[in-house]
């Protein structure tokens, strides 16, 4: 599996467990994908806690999800019971279990958590899976400006890992993109870019140096 065991450990450790949906991908589903606009069918790649699943049931939308973290599949097994056979274990770089078409799919820094060959594969994959006019929302893709793009080992010229420190420490492979290669990576995967951001944050108070960058982006399928 792609799926760093780090994380599977990081989750039993009750480490990164968010239970709060993330700001950004609230505001960009309801932007950019809302159901009363036929997304109604959506798909999480890498669903960690499930800090998102509370906020697509209100939605009221047909969600499914695919998680590397067997431990933590298992907790959500009890905290959603109705939706069990739609939150299954397993590596979305490899198989994704479910049948298309999907009207969303939505990634919240879980596929930028793989090497480039992983990343190029999954989109592929999750392109099939989705219908014509379909969207591809991702959110906290790390940006080469960010303080830990030369951490750690490399693995490939995007990608690194056993980074020492810091929030990605002990959590494997992290991707790390310019613009060159993020529009390189969605387009040749059979998608066109609607919307592209880039965000910052310079820690001034303590000072610390460090740089936290991201992308969020929409893409949709033609």
């Amino acid at each position: 599996m792609n799926f760093s065991p780090g994380w599977d450990q990081t989750y039993r450790e009750s480490r990164q467990l968010s239970t709060w949906p993330w700001s950004d991908l609230v505001s960009f589903t309801l932007r950019h994908a809302r159901p009363d606009g036929g997304f109604r069918r959506v798909l999480e790649l890498g669903c960690g806690a499930g800090a998102n699943i509370p906020f697509f049931r209100k939605l009221g939308v047909d969600y499914w999800a695919i998680e590397g973290s067997t431990f933590v599949v298992a907790k959500l097994h009890e905290a959603f019971p109705d939706l069990g056979e739609r939150i299954v274990a397993g590596d979305f770089t490899r198989e994704i279990p479910f049948d298309g078409p999907f009207d969303l799919v939505i990634d919240r820094s879980s596929l930028t958590h793989n090497e480039t060959v992983a990343v190029r594969r999954t989109l592929r994959m999750v392109c099939d899976l989705m219908r014509p006019g379909a969207k591809f929302i991702g959110i906290n893709w790390f940006s080469m400006k960010h303080s830990a793009a030369a951490a750690g080992d490399p693995v490939d010229s995007h990608t690194r890992t056993n980074i020492p420190a810091g929030q990605f420490a002990g959590v494997g492979a992290v991707h790390f993109s310019d613009q060159e290669h993020i529009v390189e990576l969605i387009g040749t995967a059979g998608f066109q870019l609607e919307r592209l951001e880039h965000h910052a944050i310079d820690a001034v108070l303590p000072a610390s140096g460090d740089t936290l960058s991201w992308w969020n982006f929409v893409a949709v399928k033609p």
